[in-house]
């Protein structure tokens, strides 16, 4: 938006209000400039706050399924040691019940 007066001067004289005009005129078209530039800036910022918003709520589900995950994983490898640990002691108590055949009484 730019806001242009027409300047009609008389050669030789120097209106003071003219001058004002011309200056306001000059304000008003900065200012109108820094309106434009903060309204992208705004459309920008605002672009950029729905993509992190978006990203957001995308990580929160990933983060909840990691989670169920980690517990599952958990749950599985407790199993695991428990059925090493079964295995363990099912090994020491054939080792004990081996009958040696050499003729010697363990």
């Amino acid at each position: 938006m730019n806001l242009d007066l027409p300047r009609t001067t008389t050669a030789g004289t120097c209106n003071p209000t003219i001058a004002q005009l011309e200056e306001l005129n000059e304000m008003l078209n900065i200012l109108v400039s820094g309106i434009e530039t903060l309204t992208n800036d705004e459309q920008c910022l605002t672009h950029e706050a729905l993509q992190i918003q978006i990203t957001l709520s995308t990580l929160a589900a990933e983060q909840s399924k990691v989670k169920l995950s980690i517990e599952e994983s958990n749950i599985f490898l407790e199993g695991v040691k428990h059925n090493q640990d079964l295995s363990s002691l099912q090994e020491k108590v054939d080792d004990l019940q081996c009958i040696s055949y050499d003729g010697a009484l363990v």
